[in-house]
């Protein structure tokens, strides 16, 4: 196995805000996100989990340069993006793909299957040949058959749709795929074959996936390193499997303790966490208006405490 020496994608202290309010004298805006860091290295899954306005999404289109920056560092295998020359810039667009969250809008309703996987190839200048050749792999890869190829969108089921997406996103050979909620607009059990073949993809043909949920279930069977986030800021990050285990964050542990028990039997052993509401603070701790354990030190803005492979933005971790 091909080794490496730096991270395939690595983010310093990403910051974006937007403007929501505009006066004569006065601008307001939200910041989506907030000095975060973090790295994904090769065939590798970072999780990254949140609530509905967290900033997951931000950070997908900031890392594929959908959106600009208004600080921070972002690199591809070492080079700064913002730094690319032309070649370098087709590369990284060749080496990066995306899968949306539904595939009904993110699919063109007037193409076949067969026009939107091979869009990509056309848009890179493959040959006809190759291109014909790279497509009924693809549709293969995605776990779909020849036939789908001459099908419209409109005439497949929301796992097929899912899967055309995932071969669009596939069919150039990506060294990185952003799956931004790709899963959430299914079925159980068509999340699940979504979730495995995300997982083969990732073990034979040895993509790394930046994989975007609000479900910290789904984070959990898919992710190598999770990344929990909160008003665009990162609560806690580390190993998938000792996040789960053990929250240091209360964040953390009010997420987990949101997910269903696995039998009913388990319910009366789930560990009740109080939901608080208190005035916000400026300057503070993100998270305090909300935090079941605030204490007056939370009003000043904890710094990030590295215990072991793990980060923490808490004063009490």
């Amino acid at each position: 196995m091909e080794s490496h020496t730096t991270a395939l994608l690595k983010v310093e202290n990403l910051s974006k805000k937007f403007l929501v309010k505009k006066t004569l004298f006065k601008k307001e805006f939200f910041k989506a996100v907030d000095r975060v860091s973090f790295s994904l290295d090769y065939n590798q899954v970072l999780g990254i989990v949140g609530e509905s306005g967290s900033g997951k999404s931000t950070i997908g289109k900031l890392v594929l340069k959908l959106l600009k920056k208004d600080e921070g560092k972002i690199e591809f295998e070492g080079k700064d993006i913002y730094s690319f020359t032309r070649e370098e810039e087709k590369r990284f667009r060749r080496e990066t793909s995306v899968v949306f969250q539904d595939p009904r809008t993110s699919l063109n309703p007037r193409f076949k299957v067969k026009q939107i996987i091979e869009e990509p190839l056309i848009v890179h200048n493959f040959p006809k040949e190759e291109r014909e050749k790279r497509v009924v792999k693809a549709v293969k890869d995605a776990g779909l058959d020849e036939t789908f190829l001459d099908r419209y969108p409109a005439e497949l089921s929301g796992g097929q749709r899912q899967r055309v997406a995932i071969a669009r996103a596939i069919v150039l050979e990506p060294k990185m795929i952003l799956a931004d909620e790709p899963t959430s607009a299914l079925d159980v059990t068509v999340q699940l074959q979504i979730i495995n073949l995300i997982k083969s993809l990732k073990e034979e043909k040895k993509i790394s996936f930046l994989f975007i949920s609000h479900d910290l279930s789904v984070i959990g069977m898919l992710s190598d390193r999770i990344l929990v986030l909160y008003r665009g800021k990162v609560m806690e990050k580390g190993v998938a499997k000792e996040v789960l285990k053990e929250p240091l964050h209360p964040y953390t542990r009010i997420l987990l303790a949101s997910l269903p028990p696995d039998h009913p039997s388990q319910r009366k052993k789930l560990e009740e966490v109080p939901e608080v509401y208190r005035p916000e603070v400026d300057g503070g701790c993100v998270f305090y208006s909300r935090c079941p354990v605030a204490e007056d030190r939370c009003k000043t803005e904890p710094e990030y405490k590295k215990i072991g492979d793990r980060e923490v933005y808490c004063h009490f971790a």
